[in-house]
C-alpha cells in the first residue's frame, strides 16, 4: 500500500525492505508508531501518522535502525543505547530540514551531480552502464 509520498520500499545498503503501513491497533506494542523488523524485510508505520511531521519523524527513526542493522553497528549498541541514538539523530535531523528547508534540495542536488558524473566517467571506462 503507497501513502501519501511513501513509496512501497526503500532500500538501505544492498537490501530492499518493504514499507508496511498499519492500522493503528497493529503495533506490537501501544506506543509503538513504527517498528524495523530486519529477518522479514520491513518497516512498518501507524498509518494515522503518514500525514504529519511526527509520521515524517518516525519514518525517518525506522530508517535509522535500517541503517544501524545494515552496516553492522547494531551488535555493538545495546538496544537501549540504540534507540536512544535513533530517537535524538531522529528528532535533531527532522528539526534541522524543517529549520533550513533548502537543505535537503542542496544535498539531493550533490548527489545527483555526483552520481551523474560517475555514471559518465564508468560508461566511457567501459564500465557498467545503468
Amino acid at each position: 500500500m503507497v501513502v501519501m509520498d511513501l513509496k512501497e520500499f526503500i532500500k538501505i545498503g544492498y537490501r530492499n525492505y518493504k514499507i508496511d503501513v498499519w492500522p493503528d491497533s497493529f503495533a506490537s506494542t501501544e506506543d509503538a508508531e513504527g517498528e524495523f523488523f530486519s529477518k522479514e524485510g520491513k518497516i512498518g508505520i501507524k498509518g494515522s501518522t503518514i500525514g504529519s511531521a511526527h509520521g515524517a519523524n518516525t519514518v525517518l527513526h525506522e530508517i535509522l535502525h535500517g541503517i544501524i542493522y545494515q552496516y553492522g553497528l547494531g551488535e555493538d549498541l545495546k538496544e537501549v543505547k540504540e534507540e536512544k541514538i535513533v530517537n535524538t539523530l531522529a528528532n535533531g535531523l527532522i528539526t534541522v530540514f524543517v529549520d533550513n528547508p533548502w537543505l535537503l534540495d542542496y544535498f539531493k542536488s550533490k548527489v545527483e551531480v555526483e552520481h551523474h558524473t560517475h555514471k559518465i566517467n564508468s560508461e566511457q571506462n567501459g564500465g557498467p552502464q545503468g
